[in-house]
């Protein structure tokens, strides 16, 4: 409102001073061309100021031109009626061009916003381009801010576990529990209101192509301050930047730590296949020089073939393990392919048993296979492996004595099979952690191996396409069961 009156007094003054320059040629010059004087002036106006100020200065310039240019002078009377068409058409010419001057006035100051956003946009995105870390994107962000709606922001991020923090230490109240709430809502898109108040500060969401990426927190000077209208595109395509800006570090930081990974599994294969390869020459030695001392020896001295039996076990529980790292760092290094071929699951099952004898000595083995199960194509050495490994596991955590259940059944496409135990059973919370590798508990012996025989059980009937789990149960003890798919096995006729 002042600036309008303020205005109006300029418009005033500037046809106080132009009628006063013209008023002199009043007699001289025709009144077409005193008319043109002040149409100049309002488009003037109307170019310059405001579209009421330009209403006002073509009015005025009409009753001026009217009072004191058409005869009868400094009188409103009229001598002859083209005077008054004149002067009508006067009014119309200045109102429309003081419209036309006013439109084209507003359409540069538009212009001249959207370039001057475009820039700052272009600037945000540029300084956004180059940040490798989510905690430097703070300053750009500030700045930008600050820069277009003068006032403080404050930008919070997401830790791992999905909890809010501060990205950079700043003045002001954050309440965490409304911008909590906000990040988790997880809108798609931004909503009319693209802020939520909390007290004096304004709370937006950063938001990525799939989830929220963080929490734009505004904090003003005033608390009834809003975003103005004319800066809403502005401020929801710079917020849409600094969502996409973090959701790309997020995807930069996934792929370097899935790289690390993968060269941290690709070095340590190669280490366990070094190691395997070193330590199992010498213990093959050792075996060797066991045996024959075994062999060599009188049968009078037992206490020393004792001792020598003690360690022909402790070597091949030893060169198991070796095979084991062998196993795991092939498995690892995918130069394992499966040979499969149809194979009747009872035999692989005596099979395994009759390679695990030495360890199940004082073991009773219960098998229970149902008639119904079917040939299934399997690699029959790896399979043996998965028995194996099972067995050994009982043998490892189970005291002389255990009864060792070993069935399978059919369900639906899939076969159901599994290894139990009457012994202690698994730690609780443990059933799935025993599958990782290099995770094992003392066993009943006091020792314990390097804790891959169940993590190559899971990569062998993962890779068979089927699933492996571990349970305590109800009764006691530990439970093994996975599943193979049956497949199409071939019709064996009877000859």
């Amino acid at each position: 409102m002042r600036r309008s009156l303020h205005e109006m007094m300029l418009v005033g003054s500037g046809i106080f001073l132009v009628t006063l320059m013209v008023l002199p040629l009043r007699g001289h010059v025709l009144l077409p061309n005193i008319l043109m004087v002040y149409l100049f002036l309002v488009f003037l106006v109307a170019f310059k100021m405001s579209r009421w100020a330009a209403l006002f200065a073509s009015l005025l310039s009409t009753l001026v031109c009217y009072y004191y240019f058409v005869p009868i002078h400094s009188s409103f009377a009229i001598n002859d009626i083209q005077y008054l068409l004149v002067i009508f058409l006067m009014l119309l010419i200045v109102l429309v061009t003081s419209h036309l001057a006013s439109g084209l006035r507003m359409q540069i100051v538009l212009s001249e916003s959207r370039e001057r956003h475009i820039r700052c946009l272009y600037d945000l995105a540029s300084q956004l381009a180059g940040i490798s870390k989510p905690e430097a994107i703070v300053e750009p962000c500030q700045r930008f801010i600050r820069v277009n709606f003068n006032i403080n922001s404050i930008l919070l991020l997401p830790s791992e576990d999905g909890r809010l923090f501060m990205a950079a230490q700043a003045d002001g109240h954050i309440d965490f529990s409304i911008a909590q709430q906000i990040f988790d809502e997880d809108s798609k898109e931004l909503t009319v209101d693209i802020c939520q108040r909390s007290g004096q500060n304004l709370y937006a969401p950063l938001l990525g192509s799939t989830k929220n990426q963080g929490i734009l927190v505004f904090v003003p000077d005033q608390e009834a301050w809003t975003v103005p209208k004319e800066l809403d595109p502005l401020l929801r395509t710079g917020m849409t930047l600094m969502g996409l800006a973090l959701e790309r570090l997020g995807y930069a930081e996934r792929e370097r730590q899935a790289m690390l990974a993968v060269e941290s599994e690709r070095l340590r294969a190669a280490l366990l296949a070094s190691l395997s390869h070193d330590i199992r020459t010498p213990v093959a030695v050792l075996a060797g020089v066991a045996e024959s001392m075994a062999l060599s020896l009188p049968q009078a001295f037992s206490p020393v073939h004792g001792m020598l039996d003690g360690m022909q076990r402790q070597i091949s529980r030893l060169l198991s393990d070796v095979d084991k790292l062998l196993d795991m760092a092939r498995l690892h290094r995918d130069i394992v392919s499966l040979n499969k071929e149809w194979q009747v699951l009872e035999e692989m099952i005596g099979s395994a048993l009759e390679a695990s004898k030495g360890v199940l000595q004082g073991y009773s083995v219960e098998v229970t296979v149902g008639r119904e199960i079917p040939l299934l194509e399997m690699d029959a050495m790896m399979m043996e492996r998965v028995f194996r490994n099972l067995l050994e596991n009982v043998a490892r955590h189970t005291p002389v004595g255990t009864h060792v259940d070993i069935g399978a059944r059919m369900m639906e496409q899939r076969v159901v099979i599994w290894v139990a135990d009457n012994g202690p059973g698994f730690p609780f919370g443990q059933e799935e952690a025993i599958f990782s590798e290099f995770v094992h508990k003392k066993n009943v012996m006091g020792t314990s191996g390097f804790g891959l025989g169940l993590s190559i059980v899971r990569a062998v009937v993962v890779a068979h396409g089927g699933v492996i789990h571990a349970e305590n149960q109800p009764s006691g003890g530990a439970k093994f069961v996975f599943t193979l798919p049956v497949g199409n096995p071939p019709v064996v006729g009877l000859e």
